[in-house]
C-alpha cells in the first residue's frame, strides 16, 4: 500500500502541476491488503489528495499532505489523511458537485468503517475500518 500511495501521490501532483507547491509524505510501514479492501481505500485516498490539492492551498500557498495507514489491532485498520492548508469549515456544503464526498461516504460504508473530520490547523480526515489481514 505504501508504494501504491507514493505512486498515486506522484501522479496526482503531476496532473495538477503541483510538484513544487505540495509535498506528500507517506508515514506508514509496508502493508499488503486484499484487493477488496485496497481498492476502496485507494479511491478514498485519491479523492482526499485531489481535494486537498484543489482546495487547501489556494493561490500560491505551499503545503504538506500526510497519509498514514496502520493496522491498529488484528481487525482494525486506521487511515488518516491530513493537510496543513486553509482548513475546511465542517458542516459547509462541499465545493464542486459533492460527488467526491458522497463517494468517500459510500466507500467508508462499504468497508464497514467510520469517518471523522477535523478542520482545525488544516484538514484531517480519519477512518477506522474492520479488516482481516491478507493471507
Amino acid at each position: 500500500m505504501k508504494d501504491y500511495f507514493l505512486n498515486l501521490s506522484e501522479g496526482i501532483l503531476d496532473s495538477f502541476n503541483a510538484e513544487n507547491k505540495v509535498k506528500i509524505e507517506c508515514a506508514m510501514e509496508q502493508m499488503e491488503l486484499d484487493v477488496d479492501t485496497a481498492v476502496p481505500i485507494g479511491l478514498i485516498v485519491n479523492e482526499l489528495l485531489t481535494n486537498a490539492i484543489k482546495y487547501a492551498f489556494p493561490n500560491t500557498e505551499t503545503g504538506k499532505i500526510s497519509i498514514q495507514l496502520e493496522q491498529k489491532t488484528n481487525d482494525i485498520l486506521h487511515l488518516k489523511v491530513t493537510d496543513n492548508g486553509i482548513g475546511k469549515v465542517l458542516g459547509l456544503a462541499p465545493k464542486g458537485t459533492g460527488f467526491g464526498s458522497q463517494l468517500i461516504q459510500l466507500l467508508t460504508h462499504q468497508l464497514n468503517g467510520t469517518m471523522q473530520e477535523d478542520g482545525e490547523d488544516g484538514t484531517s480526515v480519519s477512518f477506522q475500518f474492520k479488516h482481516q489481514k491478507a493471507a
